[in-house]
């Protein structure tokens, strides 16, 4: 039982890095994509169905990880509270940019709002990469607040750049399926730009955190390494699939290598998950709950992409 909720909780977060990295990677790029309040205004109707459905998975996330992992919980919002509470901060700036930037016809306040969305989503992946690199150098003891060296020292700060870079090139990717003529092709360039720089620092990251950070154990290293491996080459195969104007294919593999994080901290954590699960009884009830749920919501996800997998257009709705 406790090795399907933790299937479950990689499922979920995995799913959320996909899911919801493509809308922060164009938020990212809204700036760089979007020459004018026009095209900024398609960049965000490009993401605007998706957007709060997207954020459901991590919703469900936050359910999985206090109702089946309440000893984790614990250890991950006490020894990484500075980094949650600025986590959380950032999440609510990032969602206000999006909702307010067109309340108003004024050019100077949606430039305003324009940039707020590009800094948030900046530092929303950021945030992202330094939970990833937290993480893997192991949860706090019960307690204990992680040391700023663990929150904000070199190799956290390394994982920011993987997910800031990582995300803008899944973001791009999307785009290209999502926008028509100038502006896909501007999504193309930007996507070949990115890719294999984030395969590079994605290894740079892996290789240090062999060396310097994951314990000295074959079962942890192995593992983590070999994910991390595959996923650079999954970028590098995006970036043959792109030049090649294979989008579907090259998103498809962006979508594993963005998923692989969430991956890895889970084979970093494998002893330690299973010692924090709630009671049989507790996991007993959650499971009948998530059975009913999880297919429904599903479902749902599939119905809104297939609903809404044309390109943007003038007549495409405008959700914000």
């Amino acid at each position: 039982m406790d090795v399907v909720w933790v299937v479950l909780l990689g499922l979920l977060l995995g799913g959320y890095f996909v899911v919801d990295g493509f809308d922060i990677g164009t938020g990212v790029l809204l700036r760089r994509l979007g020459r004018g309040e026009g095209e900024r205004r398609m960049l965000i109707t490009a993401i605007g169905p998706f957007f709060l459905g997207n954020e459901v998975w991590l919703v469900a996330v936050g359910g999985v990880l206090s109702g089946a992992f309440p000893l984790v919980e614990d250890r991950v919002l006490g020894g990484l509270y500075p980094l949650v509470a600025a986590g959380l901060l950032i999440w609510v700036l990032r969602d206000a940019a999006v909702w307010f930037r067109s309340r108003q016809p004024s050019l100077r306040w949606r430039a305003g709002w324009d940039r707020l969305l590009v800094a948030a989503s900046t530092a929303f992946a950021a945030f992202w990469g330094m939970v990833v690199g937290a993480a893997l150098a192991g949860l706090p003891e019960p307690g204990t607040t992680a040391g700023a060296w663990q929150l904000t020292g070199p190799y956290a700060l390394l994982w920011a750049a993987v997910l800031v870079t990582l995300f803008a090139a899944h973001g791009a990717i999307f785009l290209v399926a999502r926008l028509r003529d100038d502006m896909a092709t501007r999504a193309r360039e930007r996507a070949a730009r990115l890719l294999r720089p984030a395969a590079a620092l994605l290894v740079l990251a892996v290789g240090a955190g062999a060396v310097f950070v994951l314990p000295r154990e074959w079962s942890v290293v192995l593992p983590v390494t070999g994910v991390g491996a595959l996923a650079a080459g999954a970028l590098w195969a995006a970036d043959t699939a792109v030049r090649a104007d294979r989008h579907a294919r090259a998103l498809v593999l962006s979508s594993a290598a963005v998923a692989s994080p969430v991956l890895m901290v889970l084979l970093r954590l494998a002893a330690q998950l299973p010692e924090g699960t709630a009671d049989a009884e507790t996991l007993r009830t959650l499971g009948g709950l998530a059975l009913a749920a999880l297919p429904l919501a599903a479902a749902a996800q599939a119905w809104m992409w297939r609903a809404f997998r044309r390109p943007v257009d003038a007549g495409t709705v405008v959700f914000f």
